[in-house]
């Protein structure tokens, strides 16, 4: 989460804590989450139409190509589970994504961050692409990032302030060029990336006196997800904030007045001081996160390091300790402490940084003068403060064994060796499922809601079948959220009695099947097979989405024809995006090619399911055609309440039915190839297909009018839709009739309908 306001106060301060750097020829350790949102946040895919993933795919693989091109070793980690004291921010930002979510349309899409749902697969994807090695950790990866960057002796790469804190060399992401500089250097080109990096040195050196071990108390002190802020509101009240001439907000004043407190504090002094403020049920809880926040800064264990093939480093961990004596000094004192003034803060330095001695008359009515500004800088108000404390005291017994939550060894390994899919770490953790807010019709149930038997399923098997329910966080109509106990009533017979953990490969391909028998009745899985491999799960989620939601034809001919699209088509042509470029260098050689075309002769009995075979001037043709629905249509951009939410509604549906088909399978060992997203969805694309064919009513028909002269493509896509078409009648699915967007009449008013009835009723016909 950060250390709130400090990556501000950084920028404000950048010349002093920040120097320019040049990076390469070195390791760099990466915060994958951070990395993936700020390129998507780079890149301006339109998120409203439910993310263009091809795109994004090839701007990760462009970055990592620069990191490599300048002798960079990436090495990217990734946060696992939630830890218990991260729920409450959880919760809290999933009711602003949902808010921003339902404001998401064409127009918003560039001002609202709103990440598309299979964003950080694709990001995965395009790191397996490039050989970037990469691991889950079991929970929030910074100490792990941190722990690595200090063994590898290595910058972190990340936009996350806590890294100001950690003992490491930090490159923010905002201060890196990826675009490589050739640089000479002794007679030799080498290329590097520009930069800005921060060093703990620079901290220390501008705050004359401040030692190195206080630093992460700062975190403690400014709020993060072990306590917040408004615990230590009487500590703040006694902390003088410094006057400035320069304009900055209280939160900005509060960091440099702790920077400046801290410059005349020993570890213990200051500890003192914190827990002295504090009521004794929270002393414990408070010393036990400042030792936490200390061995993060320090700590060289690194869990990481075998899954990197890297070795340990044999040397002790760090040798800071605080005395027992001192930990039970602290926590022997009892509530009357809070009223003892004998220890008291003593005074910001002046600007120069020297301390003041003696604590007169005039010291004490000042910090009085500046207690009740901080009162309400620091804490809400009262009702707040009685809540949070209310809520605090509710879940202090379990935060505390949370906090030292470990997983059984069989779970930790299947998160590193990418054989628990992230969506089900949670599920695991926790017994807790967070919807992740989309493009979607806010008026309409949660397009989740379809896949909470593979939910439950998959919830089953990590528990052995012995938990009565999970839970789903679900959006509600209103854009909050609610909570759905997921009851074992979804549940299916239990397929072995054996732990999870002893299941062999061929029970786990077992356990898949059986569930598909179970919910897709009449599938056909030896026809399934005959399709390509990396298609056969994107075909079963397209089945599972037919079966479950109410689909129009039009929606399922836009998804197969997208596959063929990214798939074969691009394959052929090269990924060209600008339907300008590519018509300016290839309309000529089309036109020539759709003169001289044969017809086409599709025989149904003989599918066309290689798409190697498709010809290169057939793909040519089709992308003339087809690569203008990769941008927004002009309709909409003339008149952005034409968008349509029902319409990504339905497809918002079916990505949660592609994700969790791919993660069930993942959790049950890859009986199916995994589909790569990246090669077969592009929400624009599908959205303006449908678009295109929605008052159709053979799509298929059409379609194949719309793409004449581009034989092989076609016959690929009609292989497709046969199959579909099969499996569809064996299992008795239907389609719904699209309703489009309600056009909303004017209303006439009463009176003039009135006078029209009047004169319509009594009007005489006259004919001139």
């Amino acid at each position: 989460m950060g250390v709130r306001g400090l990556t501000t106060y950084i920028n404000h301060k950048e010349r002093a804590f920040l120097q320019d750097f040049l990076l390469h020829d070195c390791c760099l350790v990466i915060d994958g989450h951070s990395l993936c949102a700020q390129l998507y946040r780079l890149l301006n895919c339109f998120s409203a139409f439910g993310g263009d993933y091809d795109k994004f795919f090839s701007y990760v693989r462009n970055f990592f190509k620069n990191i490599r091109k300048c002798g960079i070793t990436a090495y990217v980690l990734f946060d696992g589970s939630y830890e218990h004291r991260k729920l409450r921010t959880a919760y809290s930002r999933l009711r602003s994504k949902i808010f921003g979510a339902s404001k998401l349309d064409p127009v918003t899409q560039g001002s609202l961050q709103i990440f598309p749902l299979l964003i950080r697969d694709v990001f995965i994807e395009a790191l397996i692409d490039m050989n970037v090695p990469y691991t889950v950790c079991e929970f929030e990866a910074d100490d792990e990032i941190a722990a690595l960057a200090r063994h590898l002796n290595c910058p972190v790469l990340s936009y996350d302030s806590d890294f100001f804190i950690y003992n490491v060399l930090y490159v923010p992401f905002n201060t890196l060029d990826f675009k490589p500089k050739p640089v000479e250097s002794d007679g030799k080109k080498t290329f590097v990336l520009e930069c800005k990096i921060y060093k703990v040195e620079y901290m220390l050196k501008n705050f004359g006196g401040l030692k190195e071990e206080l630093l992460p108390l700062l975190a403690t002190l400014l709020g993060n997800d072990f306590v917040e802020k408004k615990v230590f509101r009487k500590f703040f009240s006694q902390l003088k904030l410094p006057k400035t001439k320069k304009k900055s907000n209280d939160q900005q004043k509060c960091i440099h007045g702790l920077f400046q407190w801290l410059q005349n504090e020993t570890l213990e002094s200051a500890i003192e001081k914190i827990l002295g403020r504090l009521k004794k049920r929270q002393k414990q809880r408070v010393l036990h996160v400042i030792k936490k926040s200390i061995d993060g800064y320090h700590s060289k264990h690194c869990r990481s390091l075998k899954y990197f093939n890297l070795t340990a480093d044999e040397t002790p961990q760090s040798d800071w300790q605080l005395s027992e004596e001192f930990e039970r000094k602290i926590l022997a004192e009892d509530d009357e402490n809070e009223k003892d003034e004998n220890v008291k803060l003593e005074n910001s330095e002046d600007e120069n940084g020297k301390a003041k001695n003696g604590e007169d008359e005039d010291t004490n009515s000042e910090i009085e003068d500046v207690s009740s500004e901080n009162e309400e800088v620091c804490s809400e108000n009262d009702e707040e403060i009685e809540k949070a404390e209310e809520d605090e005291h509710e879940v202090t017994d379990i935060e505390d064994e949370q906090l030292v939550l470990g997983v059984p060894e069989w779970f930790a390994d299947g998160i590193r060796q990418n054989r628990i899919p992230k969506a089900y770490i949670n599920l695991y953790t926790h017994h807790l499922y967070f919807c992740s807010p989309q493009a979607e019709d806010y008026d309409d149930e949660d397009s989740f809601l379809c896949c909470l038997p593979l939910l439950r399923y998959a919830f089953d098997l990590l528990t052995d079948f012995s938990e009565e329910n999970c839970i789903y966080v679900s959006r509600e109509k209103n854009t909050s959220y609610k909570r759905i106990f997921v009851g074992n009533e979804l549940s299916i017979p239990r397929p072995f009695e054996i732990p999870f953990c002893q299941l062999t490969e061929e029970q786990f391909k077992t356990c898949f099947e059986l569930f598909l028998k179970e919910h897709l009745k009449e599938l056909d899985l030896k026809l399934v097979e005959t399709l390509p491999s990396n298609f056969q799960l994107f075909f079963i989620a397209m089945l599972w989405w037919v079966a479950k939601c109410e689909v129009p034809l039009g929606n399922i001919h836009s998804l197969l024809i997208c596959y063929v699209m990214l798939e074969a088509v691009d394959e052929k042509t090269g990924t060209f995006r600008g339907h300008f470029q590519f018509n300016n260098r290839y309309s000529k050689k089309v036109e020539e090619l759709k003169r001289i075309a044969s017809t086409l002769n599709f025989d149904e009995n003989e599918l066309f399911l290689n798409k190697n075979k498709v010809q290169y001037e057939d793909s040519l043709i089709a992308a003339h055609v087809l690569l203008k629905h990769f941008e927004i249509d002009d309709k909409i951009r003339k008149k952005p309440k034409s968008y349509d939410s029902k319409k990504m509604h339905s497809f918002a549906q079916f990505q949660c039915c592609l994700h969790h088909i791919n993660s069930l399978n993942i959790l049950c060992r890859n009986p199916f190839e995994s589909t790569k997203y990246s090669k077969s969805f592009n929400g624009t694309f599908v959205y303006n297909i449908a678009l295109k064919v929605e008052n159709q009513v053979d799509p298929k028909l059409f379609l194949e009018q719309y793409l004449r002269g581009a034989n092989t493509v076609l016959m690929f896509y009609k292989s497709l839709c046969s199959i579909y078409d099969k499996c569809a009648e064996q299992m008795g699915l239907t389609t719904a009739k699209w309703q489009g967007k309600k056009k909303r009449r004017r209303k006439k008013n009463a009176d003039e309908e009135e006078i029209n009835f009047i004169v319509k009723g009594f009007e005489s016909e006259v004919y001139i």
